[in-house]
């Protein structure tokens, strides 16, 4: 299976935001779309960074009482880990394991096209492990 499946079971919504919106814009963005990581493009395609609750967090110790008004550029992750579309799903796995990330912005021919969240990989497999166990129940009634 690959990246692809996944999203096609998902859907490809990015919460997307400016480069030089403010980070109360991200805030207020982050509750909006009801996600927990926001994508910088200047265009939809172009990943310049991600700012996630946990940037927040950091940019509150960082900032403090003025972090609302901070442009999102003094906040971003600008060293974004990406998938390609194609890739296997495991690699979505090493790459949240490996960087301890929860939040994978995924490219198709280098372009935004999805993310991938943590919580979607969970399902995901959720969704296997049942699909495994009803063939094996399948299996030992005679069924399959």
């Amino acid at each position: 299976m690959t990246v692809r499946t996944l999203l096609q079971d998902k859907g490809n919504f990015v919460s997307l935001a400016e480069p030089d919106a403010s980070v109360q814009n991200i805030i207020d963005q982050l509750e909006r779309d009801e996600t927990a990581a926001v994508v910088v493009s200047p265009d939809g395609k172009v990943i310049d960074g991600i700012v996630s609750n946990g940037s927040i967090v950091q940019g509150m110790r960082r900032f403090g009482s003025e972090l609302p008004t901070r442009c999102v550029r003094d906040l971003m992750t600008q060293a974004v880990i990406t998938c390609d579309i194609d890739e296997p799903i495991t690699k979505i796995y090493q790459l949240m394991d490996t960087h301890q990330i929860r939040h994978v912005p995924i490219t198709d021919e280098g372009k935004l096209c999805g993310i991938i969240h943590l919580l979607d990989v969970v399902k995901y497999r959720l969704k296997e492990i049942d699909a495994e166990a009803q063939a094996l129940k399948d299996y030992v009634a005679g069924r399959a």
